[in-house]
C-alpha cells in the first residue's frame, strides 16, 4: 500500500503541473502570441491556476493556505535568502556570459524596466507559488500519507520539485537549467525549513535581479 500511494503522489505532482501549464500554453498557441506578450500571460495565468488549486485543496481535507507557505517567516531565513540570492545570481549570469548561453531574455524585446518587473518581481512570486507552494507542499503531504517520515518526505519533495523546475528551463539551455536546479534546491530548502514562501521568493527575486544587472544592455 505505501508503494502504491507513493506512485500516486508522483502522478499527482505531474497532474498538478500539467493543470497549471497546459491550459496556459494552449491559450498562447491559440492566439499566436508574441514572446513579449507570452511572458505576462504565463505569469498571470499560471499563478491564477495554481492559486485555484491551492484554494480548492484548502477547502477540502488537504493542507490549509498557511500550510502552502502563505505565512510569515522567521527572520533568519530571510537573512539567508538575502545573503545567498544575489551572489548566486551574479555567478549564474557570469557563467551564462562566459559560455555564451543566451539566457531567458534571448529574443525578448522589452523595456529594461519591464524586464525587472517581470523577472525580478512577478516571476519569482509566480514560480515560487507554483513550485514551492503548490507542488512541493502537495508532494510532501502525499509522501507523508505514503508512510514516509516528515523529514524524508520533505527532502524528496525539495529534490523532485527542483528538478522539475529545472526542466522548465531546459528550452533556454543546459547551463540555465543547471542554474535553475541550484536555485530550486536552495528555494526548496528555505521553503521547507522556514515553512514560508517568503524566503524562497526573496532568494529567487535577488537571484534574478542580480542576473538582470549583467544581462541587460547598459
Amino acid at each position: 500500500m505505501p508503494r502504491t500511494t507513493a506512485v500516486r503522489a508522483y502522478l499527482l505532482i505531474i497532474g498538478r503541473f500539467l493543470v497549471v501549464y497546459l491550459p496556459t500554453f494552449a491559450i498562447i498557441g491559440a492566439f499566436r502570441m508574441s514572446i513579449a506578450r507570452t511572458v505576462p500571460v504565463v505569469i498571470i495565468l499560471t499563478f491564477a491556476l495554481a492559486s485555484v488549486l491551492m484554494l480548492i485543496a484548502a477547502r477540502g481535507n488537504g493542507p490549509s493556505m498557511t500550510a502552502f507557505g502563505f505565512r510569515r517567516s522567521p527572520p533568519r531565513f530571510v537573512a539567508y535568502s538575502i545573503a545567498l540570492g544575489a551572489p548566486l545570481g551574479l555567478v549564474a549570469a557570469l557563467l551564462l556570459n562566459q559560455f555564451r548561453e543566451p539566457g531567458p531574455l534571448a529574443g525578448l524585446d522589452i523595456a529594461p524596466w519591464l524586464a525587472f518587473v517581470y523577472f525580478g518581481l512577478a516571476a519569482p512570486v509566480q514560480e515560487e507559488a507554483i513550485f514551492r507552494g503548490l507542488l512541493q507542499t502537495g508532494l510532501a503531504a502525499d509522501l507523508i500519507a505514503a508512510d514516509r517520515t516528515s523529514a524524508t518526505a520533505n527532502r524528496i519533495a525539495v529534490l523532485v520539485v527542483a528538478f522539475l523546475f529545472a526542466a522548465t528551463h531546459l528550452f533556454v539551455g543546459p547551463l540555465t537549467a543547471g542554474c535553475a536546479t541550484v536555485l530550486g534546491l536552495l528555494a526548496g530548502e528555505l521553503r521547507w525549513r522556514s515553512e514560508s514562501l517568503f524566503p524562497a521568493v526573496c532568494c529567487h527575486s535577488l537571484f534574478n535581479l542580480a542576473g538582470l544587472f549583467i544581462a541587460l544592455p547598459k
